[in-house]
Order: structure tokens, then sequence, then C-alpha cells
């Protein structure tokens, strides 16, 4: 399933635990292991609007390789000796290296050069990545947290296509021997259906709303997979149910979801869940 795992770590922030679901999931399923360590280009922006009159174009670029210089020996010293320990030392095939520039945008190169089929991050809630490559990519995105848990919640709604995230987590249930709960959240904040191209309908009653969740329902119930219909808010379900069942991995699709009176979709909701929840998530795109 994940056979190809790229795992980016950004100099502003670095989880241990995401290198330990990375080994998990790379002995599980057979796969390789990139690390990529990137170097915010932010920072040494950063290095320009902090100087003053004083300072000549040779102290700011001494000081930007300065910066270079010990964030390569934190990622030889740190990061990649725990990378090493981890999935080197153990047999997961591992490839490492350093980029500098915008978090985003290296991974966004770097999905282009090989065919991965995950990508792996930790998330901080304090941190000031910015987490647009959510919505950006097509890659399912695993963003790690500190669950222990072992069990899944699947979540779907009116608001995503709802073909992707139901194949994969029995899937992933079934190969991991995690429990499984799916979730169909009819959104009353947005009374559309999305459809399998991701297009949003007119409004619907909520009537029509349930009909369509009472037949998703049906139709994983054939499958013997627990399967809970609900109606309220997508984020608050979402995680309320994660609560319930104590969740160790959450796994949700392409919702789009309106913004405002212009009725837009909005592109921060999987960054919302992501900084309330608990728990890991899977992002299927």
């Amino acid at each position: 399933m994940f056979k190809n795992i790229l795992i980016p770590v950004s100099s502003e922030f670095y989880s241990k635990k995401v290198f330990e679901r990375g080994f998990f999931l790379a002995k599980k399923f057979k796969s390789s292991v990139s690390l990529i360590y990137i170097i915010e280009a932010k920072t040494l922006d950063q290095t320009d609007k902090l100087s003053d009159a004083f300072r000549t174009h040779h102290d700011i670029e001494y000081t930007k390789k300065d910066i270079i210089e010990k964030q390569k020996q934190k990622a030889d010293n740190i990061i990649f000796e725990d990378a090493r320990l981890i999935f080197k030392n153990k047999g997961i095939p591992f490839e490492e290296k350093k980029i500098k520039g915008e978090f985003s945008m290296v991974i966004k190169n770097e999905i282009k050069n090989k065919p991965y089929d995950l990508i792996l991050i930790g998330f901080e809630k304090g941190c000031t990545l910015n987490y647009r490559l959510l919505n950006e990519v097509n890659i399912p995105i695993w963003v790690e947290s500190e669950s222990k848990s072992d069990s899944i919640l699947g979540v779907c709604s009116n608001l995503a296509p709802n073909q992707k995230v139901p194949d994969l987590s029995i899937k992933l249930a079934h190969s991991l021997k995690w429990p499984l709960q799916m979730l169909y959240i009819i959104d009353t904040h947005d009374s559309v259906q999305v459809d399998e191209n991701g297009r949003r309908s007119d409004k619907k009653t909520e009537r029509n709303l349930l009909f369509i969740g009472q037949n998703f329902v049906e139709e994983i119930h054939k499958k013997n997979i627990t399967v809970k219909l609900v109606k309220g808010d997508l984020e608050k379900e979402t995680l309320r149910m994660a609560e319930e069942i104590e969740a160790g991995l959450i796994i949700l699709g392409r919702e789009k979801k309106k913004k405002g009176i212009l009725g837009l979709p909005v592109r921060n909701v999987k960054r919302k869940i992501a900084e309330k929840c608990d728990y890991s998530i899977l992002f299927v795109n």
C-alpha cells in the first residue's frame, strides 16, 4: 500500500515520533523511506529583515552561511543520526538529503522526481509552518501525533466524494489489524452534495442529504463495517467521534466546505482539524 514513504522534516520543528511511525509503516508494508531535512528559507530571509544600517552585505551573507552550516550540523548530528538508528540499522531501505527552501515547495518538487505514495509529517500546533501542502498534492498525507491508540476512524460526509476514504480505511484496517469505525456526517451548516469530481451541488433539503447518507451507511454495513450516521458540523462531529472511540488515526477526504457569504470552498478545513485534533490524521486527497 505504502511502498515509497517521504518524511520531510523542517528546520523549525522536529519530532522523533514521526520516525517511529515511519518505521512501523515501512516494516508493515516493506517500504523504502526517504528523509528530507528542509532548511527553511524564511529563517534566512529574517536575517535581511533584522539587519540594520551598520551591517554590510558581507556581514549578512556571513550570517546566512553560519545559519545554514549550523542547520546542517543539526541534521547530521541529531536528526539523521536518529533516523539511521531507527531505519538503516533495522534493515529499512533509507536515503537522506538536506535541501534549502520553503517547506511545501520542496516537497512538491520532490514528489515530481519519485513516485511516493505517502507523505509522513509531524504537526506542532505552535509551529509557523505553512501547511498549504494539505490542499496542493494528491498523495495521501499522514500527520502524526502522540496518540498511542490502535484504531481507525474513517470520515465521510456530504461535503466529499467519499470514494477513496472508505476503500483506504478498510484496506488499512485490514493490513494493520486495527478496528475500524466509519462515520458519515451530514454537515447541517453546508447543505450541498459534493460529487465524485469534487463539484458542489445547489443547496439540498435535509431530507435529500439524509437519504444519500443512509444509502452510504447501508453499503458500508454490507461489508460488515461498523458505521454511524450523524448530523452537525463537520469538524466538531469528527473530533467528537474521535474522542468517543479514542481513535489512533482519522482518515479524512477532500471536503469542500463553503466559506462565508460567497459560498467559496474553504481551503483550511484540513489545517483547522489538525490543529484541534490530538489524534493522527491521514488526509486522502
